[in-house]
């Protein structure tokens, strides 16, 4: 999402994020028109515009700036970017009317002057790696963390070295925030790695962050909405959370972007509060609206808007999905006649909790649920209460038509039955020792867990990747089933 939109109808809704700023200047020459100014991207994305008057070769206007960042403006067809700072509060240009880019002829000042000064020369020497692009590009070429790390990190204190040098000619509050915009530049580095190998690697498990390098940050400090202004920061957010959501689950990835999204709003709405809250729920809304079911964002916005003073936030959401937002979840899908054939019939022979072994196929005229689990899951763990709320959800001609069984991996009987017993897992149990390697994995074509799957009546496969027990569709599947 990247809107141009007019600063008349945003200054309006977006006072929450918005500081005033006196922009002024004088053009010599012919100044036969008004100046176009472009203003940094709000936080959710959107570019602001604004036509400034120009009046006997001058221009003075308190103008909204909606985050800091790097303001574009336009005088006969000449641009110039200006860097400026929200929490500064002027800035002067002067320059030619036909020079506007020619950094000789011109003269800024203003408490912003020699911030744009000084970022822009770090933009000049740095600019190209301090992008979100570039750290993923890093990450995905890093054989190893530490390989990167060790980059970053003497980037990041180059440019804290230039701080330094500059900081005498400085606003105090702005070095202070710079230096921590640089350092959520290096925590972002590392969450991207992990982000970037997690994707690209088969394994069921998601790549872990060294966590001495990660010590300094915890739910308090992502509570610092003042720090929102950081690009970088913003970032950061999203990302830990999201890695938040996998270390819940011993970092075994999830099934599909349904359940990251729906993990993450559960620890964002117990962890954040106040405007990191509020951003981190309308940025995953709006990045997520095409891959997660409508109830979902439904959910998200309902909560969003019963915070304080959420109503910008709100205001961006509706308007941007619109329809989407209103619209039904996808329809469920299950082979419901013999026109719609099922897979093939797959089998195998499990142990008992009484020691006996027997076969899937004897389950054979009813509905079953399958979960494939193990003891050492964290998020086959989380799921067992859904799935007794699930159970109680049936009707009694429906549970007599529905089997759950469960099949752990575990390699030892003791820790199984010792799960069993501590989670309360009601159901028919079966052992397929043996882990990646189990007669279950290999028949199944598992390679992360929880796994789920759905057999009719008849024993055969009818969905090989079955919504979770936490999944409100998962409960009509299976009464469609159960009525056949």
């Amino acid at each position: 999402m990247n809107k141009i939109l007019t600063i008349a109808a945003l200054v309006l809704v977006n006072t929450a994020w918005a500081q005033q700023f006196h922009f002024s200047g004088t053009i010599s020459g012919m100044a036969d028109e008004n100046l176009l100014v472009t203003f940094p991207e709000d936080y959710l994305g959107n570019t602001w515009k604004e036509e400034i008057p120009v009046s006997k070769s001058s221009f003075s206007k308190d103008v909204a700036i909606p985050a800091s960042g790097w303001m574009k403006l336009n005088y006969h067809g000449k641009d110039r970017s200006i860097f400026v700072w929200k929490n500064a509060t002027a800035l002067t240009i002067d320059f030619d009317a036909d020079f506007l880019d020619d950094n000789a002829g011109v003269k800024f000042g203003g408490d912003d002057a020699a911030i744009h000064e000084f970022v822009t020369q770090v933009n000049e020497k740095f600019g190209s790696k301090l992008l979100v692009e570039w750290l993923n590009g890093q990450a995905t070429d890093a054989s190893n963390i530490d390989g990167m790390e060790m980059e970053i990190f003497a980037l990041r204190n180059d440019v804290i070295h230039a701080l330094e040098k500059a900081e005498s000619d400085l606003p105090a509050d702005f070095v202070k925030a710079y230096k921590n915009h640089i350092t959520y530049y290096y925590y972002l580095s590392l969450f991207k790695f992990s982000e970037v190998k997690t994707t690209k690697s088969n394994i069921p498990k998601a790549t872990e962050i060294p966590k001495v390098l990660i010590v300094g940050l915890d739910w308090e400090r992502m509570n610092k909405s003042s720090e929102l202004d950081s690009k970088f920061f913003r970032e950061l957010l999203i990302q830990f959370v999201n890695y938040k959501a996998l270390e819940g689950y011993d970092f075994m990835k999830f099934a599909d972007r349904q359940a990251v999204v729906q993990e993450a709003f559960n620890l964002a709405r117990e962890n954040l509060k106040g405007e990191s809250l509020q951003y981190f729920l309308a940025k995953t809304i709006l990045a997520n609206s095409a891959n997660v079911q409508p109830s979902l964002l439904r959910q998200m916005r309902d909560f969003l808007a019963g915070t304080e003073s959420s109503e910008v936030f709100v205001k961006m959401v509706t308007d941007s999905l619109g329809d989407r937002l209103q619209a039904k979840d996808d329809a469920v899908q299950v082979a419901l006649t013999d026109a719609q054939p099922a897979k093939d019939e797959i089998d195998v022979e499990l142990q008992g909790l009484d020691g006996k072994m027997f076969k899937l196929s004897e389950l054979k005229g009813k509905v079953v649920y399958l979960d494939i689990w193990a003891s050492w899951c964290g998020p086959c763990r989380k799921e067992f209460p859904a799935s007794k709320a699930l159970k109680g959800n049936l009707s009694k001609k429906d549970s007599k038509n529905i089997e759950f069984l469960y099949i752990s991996i575990d390699n030892t009987e003791t820790v199984w039955k010792l799960a069993i017993e501590e989670l309360g897992i009601e159901g028919v149990h079966g052992l397929s020792k043996g882990g990646w390697g189990s007669e279950a994995t290999s028949k199944f074509g598992v390679n992360s867990i929880p796994r789920y799957l759905i057999f009719n009546k008849q024993g055969k496969v009818v969905d090989g990747n079955a919504p979770r027990p936490s999944d409100p569709r998962l409960l009509e599947i299976l009464q469609k089933l159960a009525a056949q």
